[in-house]
């Protein structure tokens, strides 16, 4: 990591107290001016700043529109729209479904399984378990809730969450469980992600309009241990569509989910626990060569893959790392939790141009910047940093990130992406690596840690 710009000193020293430290006041005397910029507001309650945009799903299940001739939103996967009648080359015969204006094209044939009205000899419905409420739902719900199979969500970029034409998506499956209460997941616990990057989307482009995202494709793989299913669960070619709220989202992702994949998670329930999934391997095997309509075997003359679709909702969480930017235990292998780092902040035309606007002959607008850091956290952002203090939470190192990020951008111009690389400095400083500075800002643990938390360089792109 590059230390242009960047006083670890004034930061830390900033960020664990004047009073702890003994630092020198000329800091606390420069931070009226940096603070009056951002005019004292928490970064927790500007809706412009989204610095560490992290989720954690709180609900995860089959969508459920009302019947199969239902209007409903959803996804075009294949990019063409398929008639029953007369299907496409390598195409297999299915009609498509219309979204709410009447639109064709939507892909969601694993709903014609759920809508299945086989029934067995004791009138129940032979795919009866995939019905809202049944055990499939209710064991995938339940699975996002009790760390069976926890999904997190990383959104960098964001600089309005209204309306924005580039922001960056991650998918990342965690060996962590999510905190509840009241059998619900609770917002800001700290969530790791899965250490395992089979478990860890590529990063995609999305784009906001009137408060929804949009983002993909990437490929989904999970793992799963649920009751009596233990593997992974993989949807390819994926697409996401969420409305984000202050603290929390809900939205609906689709993909195409290959009938092994299926096969491997339901195999052990058929074949082993005779009814627990209401339906024999036989019963699925001819659905799924009745139903499938996706990933065309042009030599077996069929469709591997069910086009499908998910409700999710979550909340905000702190999305964290074991170690540093190797991804090996950070700096010297301490292996210290650090942040999910957004790359390139920086790198666009009007960052580039604030940042020349503010340098000076002695100076480039990186090291102004970074200067600024300290005095912003012992000025407008006091009370975050002392709320911290007295009582660590992932709440409170958020909001020491998201204040600094503000103040910064209020003071420069820049945007809360670039402004928010040095909130997560400050966080680190501040927070995160707490017990390794305290007795000493400029001691090698504490710098190793601070290197180790986050990224700066990759952070700016600069």
């Amino acid at each position: 990591m590059s230390t242009s710009g960047l006083n670890f000193a004034a930061i830390l020293c900033a960020a664990l107290g004047v009073a702890v430290l003994g630092c020198a006041t000329a800091d606390s005397e420069g931070a009226a001016g940096a603070g009056g910029g951002a005019g004292g507001v928490s970064g927790r309650n500007a809706e412009n700043v989204l610095v560490t945009s992290g989720y954690v799903a709180s609900t995860f299940g089959f969508f459920y529109p009302e019947s199969l001739e239902s209007e409903f939103p959803g996804f075009d996967l294949d990019q063409r729209v398929s008639s029953a009648e007369s299907p496409g080359t390598n195409e297999c015969a299915h009609d498509d479904f219309a979204g709410p204006s009447g639109e064709l094209g939507i892909d969601y044939n694993f709903l014609r399984l759920i809508h299945d009205d086989e029934k067995r000899e004791d009138e129940k419905y032979v795919f009866g378990g995939f019905h809202e409420g049944q055990l499939v739902d209710g064991v995938i719900n339940g699975a996002v809730k009790n760390g069976s199979m926890t999904v997190l969500l990383d959104i960098q970029g964001v600089d309005d969450p209204q309306n924005d034409d580039e922001v960056t998506v991650r998918v990342f499956g965690s060996e962590d469980s999510p905190t509840k209460g009241n059998d619900e997941v609770l917002p800001y616990a700290t969530l790791s992600i899965h250490p395992d990057p089979q478990f860890h989307t590529e990063l995609v482009t999305g784009s906001i309009v009137d408060g929804v995202l949009t983002a993909g494709p990437f490929d989904l793989t999970f793992p799963i241990n649920i009751q009596i299913v233990e593997g992974e669960f993989v949807v390819h070619d994926s697409w996401l569509r969420i409305e984000l709220g202050d603290d929390s989202f809900q939205g609906l992702i689709a993909g195409f989910w290959d009938v092994s994949n299926i096969r491997d998670i339901i195999g052990k329930p058929t074949t082993d626990n005779g009814n627990a999934a209401n339906f024999t391997i036989e019963q699925f095997e001819a659905a799924m060569a009745l139903y499938a309509d996706g990933d065309y075997d042009a030599i077996a003359g069929s469709c591997t893959s069910f086009t499908t679709m998910f409700t999710f909702s979550g909340v905000q969480a702190f999305i964290a790392r074991a170690g540093g930017g190797s991804g090996e235990g950070g700096a010297g292998g301490s292996g210290n939790i650090g942040l999910l780092t957004p790359t390139d902040q920086c790198t666009n035309e009007a960052d580039r141009e604030a940042l020349d606007a503010i340098a000076t002959e002695e100076q480039t607008g990186l090291d102004v910047v970074g200067q600024l850091t300290g005095p912003c956290t012992t000025g407008s952002c006091i009370a975050e940093v002392l709320s911290f203090l007295g009582e660590p939470s992932n709440a409170a190192l958020r909001a020491i990130s998201d204040c600094v990020a503000l103040c910064i951008s209020g003071a420069t111009g820049l945007s809360a992406g670039c402004a928010g690389c040095y909130g997560l400095t400050a966080a680190c400083g501040g927070g995160v690596c707490y017990d390794q500075c305290i007795a000493d800002q400029g001691s090698q643990e504490c710098i190793d840690c601070a290197l180790a938390c986050t990224d700066l360089g990759a952070c700016t792109g600069l």
